[in-house]
């Protein structure tokens, strides 16, 4: 499994390299290619020109916070060598390589006399690697973590970097989908933005260490950040010889004790970690960056992919829904009211690409203008949402080219970009001290203790790039696994309590004409029997239309592949409410998949709607469930995060 939190032998984000003239340049950052990438997709050269000012400034405060430190540190170690029964009263703070300031010979700050500085390759500042390196084993990767979080120095020499969490085992950055060149720079945009706040946040933890050293005062609190060194209760790792491929390994009793030191400070200590969350799309994400915001736990998240967010979080409509749909009582309305919220409030502090588009749900005939009205009502009455009739004159006379006989509006209804939510969420998580495990398929989960998971569970691990399994135990497992999360939910439980899933594709199609130009959602009336919301028309963050999703159903949760021979039948679903499409405009663009608890043959039925399952599983300690997190999981995930810690913590029950 992934535990690598960074490479030392390669520059981080922010630290500087000096190439062979001699001056100082930023190091590389390979950029992944990803399969939904676009290859016209290029770097804004301005962002990472802004992005390297700024990081000046702040590179020169912390190398000058690092100069005073060390000097610092050799005094007290002079003064410890001269009065050697004082050693046991005060701690050295730990030493971080050098940032190299921006200056005309680029030369490094000398560094400490015990902490050696590995080799820092050259890059080209203009351009970013693609090299791989050789893949090391899962455990060889958290040796060098731990090495590297220790505050004693470890015996190859290599020093703590100033980086941020590397969120896989080729420590790449997470790219999103190239689905637009918008997209791509909102994405760079919040890489450097999150760059720029760990820098910050750096700068702070050198302050504290300065002050703490320059008192005499010993370092006796852990940091949060996980850029920093966290102390070791021990002071060598004696590494486990290697077992062959495929092999099932724990970590030997030492790492493990450095481990629940590095990582969870319960008061149990008898596990790697507090909270073990399966699944890295944006569901999983939230949930992860809830725990780990916790004082004394950890939090590792385990994702089967090289990357996070690549099913459906990634291949959906984008949409921040109002919570109109579904009745009264059940999760879905409850979870994405409440989420639509903090999604709003988190999009604004963290300046996460969003817009409040606001919806029209359009009625052709006199059914659908009753079923508008029904849900008038609903909202007006029972769930207090906001929404607006809207006449057919007014549909006429502002609709855009929009027909209906008349519209309901939803005016808390938006959209966000969703690659630059799970950024965030993400960089608050690992801010928070999370461990990320990407490349990492679950392939077996096993409860601890004489009533199931009273002692914990154990968790093995295939590492994807060597092939070999690993296992780590955790006081509590969170199944957010989105389209794998019945395989997770049937390891455990016997054969008579298998779930099923059942999937719908949903294929998507962009619009390239220049008319008609719409400023709002766009939606149909909902129809029984489709398992749906119709074939709607959104907007990308950048006004294009795009339309989807229909409901294809298959059996392969893999199945990605857009269906372009469903064209004609979503051209005729799309011309219902904008006769004035150009159909020649509409090409096939990507597909996502909803996990659905009923099947085809159900919704024919009228018995196709199922509420969220989130709950503490009955015979079980410590593993909250969930399945069939569909629309509307990407607007309900903060309040889905806030819902596992009250099951896992508080006295709220399962609904």
């Amino acid at each position: 499994m992934n535990l690598q939190l960074n490479d030392p032998t390669a520059p981080s984000s922010g630290e500087m390299v000096n190439e062979q003239s001699g001056f100082p340049t930023a190091s590389p950052q390979p950029i992944p290619v990803s399969p939904m990438g676009d290859p016209h997709h290029h770097r804004a050269p301005s962002l990472g020109e802004i992005h390297q000012v700024i990081e000046a400034e702040q590179e020169g405060q912390v190398n000058r916070l690092l100069q005073m430190i060390r000097q610092q540190q050799l005094e007290l170690q002079r003064l410890q060598a001269a009065n050697p029964n004082n050693q046991n009263q005060s701690s050295a703070v730990d030493d971080s390589s050098a940032i190299s300031e921006r200056s005309g010979h680029g030369t490094p700050h000398a560094s400490s006399s015990h902490v050696s500085i590995p080799h820092i390759p050259t890059g080209d500042s203009g351009s970013r690697s693609n090299t791989h390196r050789h893949p090391r084993s899962s455990f060889d990767l958290a040796r060098a973590d731990l090495q590297r979080r220790s505050r004693t120095p470890s015996r190859s020499g290599a020093s703590p970097r100033l980086r941020s969490t590397s969120i896989g085992g080729n420590s790449e950055d997470w790219v999103l989908g190239g689905r637009d060149e918008s997209a791509f720079y909102q994405a760079e945009t919040q890489m450097l933005v999150r760059e720029n706040q760990m820098l910050r946040h750096r700068i702070r933890e050198l302050e504290k260490q300065l002050t703490d050293v320059g008192t005499g005062s010993p370092v006796a609190h852990e940091p949060s950040h996980h850029s920093q060194s966290i102390k070791s209760s021990t002071t060598g790792d004696k590494e486990d010889d290697k077992p062959s491929t495929g092999e099932t390994r724990k970590i030997s009793s030492s790492t493990l004790v450095q481990q629940r030191h590095c990582f969870s400070s319960t008061t149990a200590a008898r596990a790697d970690f507090t909270h073990a969350v399966v699944g890295g799309g944006v569901v999983g994400l939230a949930i992860a960056r809830q725990l780990a915001q916790r004082d004394g736990t950890s939090t590792v998240l385990i994702e089967r992919h090289d990357a996070i967010g690549t099913e459906t979080s990634s291949r959906n409509s984008e949409v921040i829904h109002a919570g109109i749909y579904y009745g009264p009582s059940s999760l879905k309305t409850k979870l994405c009211i409440r989420g639509k919220n903090l999604l709003y409030e988190l999009c604004d502090k963290h300046d996460i690409g969003h817009r409040r588009t606001g919806k029209w749900i359009v009625a052709q005939n006199e059914d659908q203008q009753e079923t508008l009205n029904k849900l008038h009502a609903l909202c007006k009455n029972e769930l207090g949402v906001p929404t607006r009739w809207v006449s057919g004159e007014e549909v006429e006379r502002d609709g855009e080219g929009v027909q209906a006989a008349c519209a309901l509006e939803s005016p808390t209804t938006g959209i966000v970009d969703s690659h630059g939510l799970m950024l965030c969420l993400q960089g608050l998580f690992e801010d928070a001290g999370g461990v990320s495990a990407l490349n990492s398929p679950v392939t077996n989960i096993t409860p601890l203790g004489s009533k199931p998971g009273s002692e914990g569970w154990e968790i093995n691990v295939k590492d994807a790039s060597t092939g070999e399994t690993s296992s780590i135990t955790t006081e509590t497992l969170i199944n957010a696994a989105g389209l794998g999360a019945a395989v997770i939910h049937n390891m455990i439980v016997p054969s008579d309590k298998r779930q099923k899933l059942y999937y719908a594709k949903g294929n998507y199609f962009s619009y390239s004409a220049s008319q008609p130009k719409i400023s709002r959602l766009i939606y149909p009336v909902p129809e029984p029997g489709i398992a749906g919301l119709g074939t709607h028309l959104t907007l990308d963050l950048t006004g294009r239309l795009r339309f989807g999703p229909d409901v294809e159903w298959i059996t392969d949760p893999n199945d990605l592949a857009v269906n372009a021979e469903r064209l004609p039948q979503a051209i005729g679903e799309i011309q219902r409410y904008l006769p004035g499409i150009d159909a020649s405009a509409l090409v096939a663009d990507y597909a996502g998949i909803r996990p659905k608890l009923a099947g085809q043959d159900a919704v024919r039925q009228g018995k196709g709607f199922q509420d969220f399952i989130i709950r503490k599983e009955e015979g079980y300690e410590g593993w909250v469930n969930l399945l069939g997190i569909e629309s509307p999981g990407l607007t309900s995930s903060l309040a889905i995060a806030e819902m596992v810690q009250n099951l896992l913590y508080g006295s709220e029950k399962s609904l």
